[in-house]
């Protein structure tokens, strides 16, 4: 029996207890703090010069998840990261990166990398960018996974490594994305689900009788992998492979194997992201028209519409529900010190507008085969705009903000700033 002891005899014997614990601590530590994390730092560039074919680095930018995940593929040296997309072939860009203490170890891309630095670089019309950053906290270190987050966001992503040469990942993520499904059904944890993809955000809705999940996504080599795991029934899934040939999705989570959807591809009366690749017709004012084409970005699931000028792109987002674009007024690039905007124009009354919501829904005709677009003022009762203008946009010498015609030809359309009357978009056969 060993008696209570209160008061002094009892707060000392505390204090010698703790004093005991501190020195095992200390004892059990050989190094000290600041010590072990240089020492984790040298280990962590280590560890990523040592990967064959370099990383695999699963990427969340914004809070809000967005845009969903983005494969970077990544080969360290002792100074640079040598940065590819697994969605964009032969592109590669080359920075320095460095480790850092921020009250813990942090993994830092410091210089400009067009790739990397796609989603935390901002513009006149994103002046916080697209949530992006390029510093990580180091969470957990395995020889083939580093766990990181995100140092702004708290995203949670991952370093792995790969075991196999990036141009061969990268062609095989290219495969999946151009063939993934819209839909699909199947079992899951003994529950019959439905699951609808937006493959523009890379986010998935799974609906089950008695529940509705949202989770987003990221396409990989085999497949695609969710950002959180998802608990259906009895069973908790995250991985699944994709066979572009069956069109069937496999669980790759351990004990969840035997877990196979079946994919429903999009039909006649439904646009993948795809199909809106090809060229175009652009007919306004009558009887012109332009000839332009209409790209994928596959890094944030937007559309690119090119040929009105060689100095400038246009962006375009669309429904997936509808299948219709949006076109709004944003900015083009500079000139000569001014910010060049592409804006709404008015015919009746010759308004201007580079408000967000001054846009135009180009409507799709609803054929896959031969799709066709017309425009229309998207809120005509606030902005009644039927063409387009490039303008440019600077402070004048009184300090005033100033707006002007743009006048240098290389950057007009059949020699006018102004696309008057937009009519359609009509794909080219070719």
């Amino acid at each position: 029996h060993i008696p209570s002891l209160g008061g002094a005899w009892g707060g000392l014997l505390c204090l010698l207890l703790l004093s005991s614990c501190l020195k095992d601590q200390d004892d059990y530590f050989s190094e000290s703090p600041s010590e072990r994390l240089v020492n984790t730092m040298q280990h962590v560039k280590q560890l990523l010069r040592s990967a064959e074919y370099g990383w695999e680095f699963e990427y969340y930018p914004d809070r809000d998840l967005s845009y969903g995940g983005l494969v970077y593929i990544m080969k360290f040296d002792s100074l640079t990261a040598t940065v590819a997309c697994s969605l964009v072939p032969d592109s590669t860009y080359t920075s320095y990166y460095k480790m850092t203490n921020d009250n813990g170890p942090v993994l830092t891309f410091d210089t400009y990398n067009p790739l990397l630095h796609y989603f935390s670089t901002p513009s006149a019309t994103e002046y916080e960018a697209k949530g992006g950053e390029f510093e990580f906290v180091i969470d957990s270190i395995a020889d083939d996974q580093i766990v990181l987050y995100g140092k702004k966001t708290r995203n949670t992503m991952y370093l792995r490594r790969l075991t196999a040469p990036a141009d061969d990942y990268s062609a095989k993520t290219i495969r999946i994305f151009d063939n993934f499904i819209e839909r699909f059904t199947g079992t899951i944890g003994g529950i019959e689900t439905e699951g609808k993809f937006n493959l523009s955000s890379k986010r998935l809705v799974v609906a089950t009788p008695t529940d509705t999940i949202t989770n987003c996504f990221t396409y990989t080599d085999y497949g695609i992998r969710f950002y959180r795991p998802m608990h259906i029934g009895n069973a908790t899934v995250q991985t699944f492979a994709f066979d572009p040939e069956t069109q069937q999705l496999t669980c790759l989570d351990k004990g969840y194997e035997n877990i196979t959807l079946q994919g429903i591809p999009f039909d006649e009366q439904t646009m993948a992201l795809k199909d809106y690749a090809g060229n175009y017709a652009l007919r306004y004012d009558g009887t012109k028209s332009a000839r332009v084409s209409i790209t994928v970005n596959r890094i944030d699931g937007s559309l690119i519409l090119s040929g009105l000028s060689p100095m400038y792109n246009l962006q375009l987002t669309y429904d997936y529900d509808t299948g219709d674009l949006k076109l709004s007024p944003q900015v083009v690039g500079e000139y000569n010190g001014r910010t060049v905007y592409f804006v709404s124009y008015g015919s009746d009354g010759g308004h201007v507008w580079l408000a967000d919501d001054a846009s135009f829904t180009i409507k799709w005709n609803k054929n896959k085969y031969y799709p066709a677009f017309n425009f229309q003022a998207t809120n005509p009762q606030l902005y009644n705009c039927d063409s387009a203008l490039l303008v440019m946009v600077y402070t004048n010498e009184e300090g005033q903000l100033t707006a002007a015609v743009m006048d240098d030809g290389a950057w007009l359309t059949n020699n006018s700033p102004l696309i008057q009357n937009i009519r359609s978009l009509t794909k080219l056969r070719n």
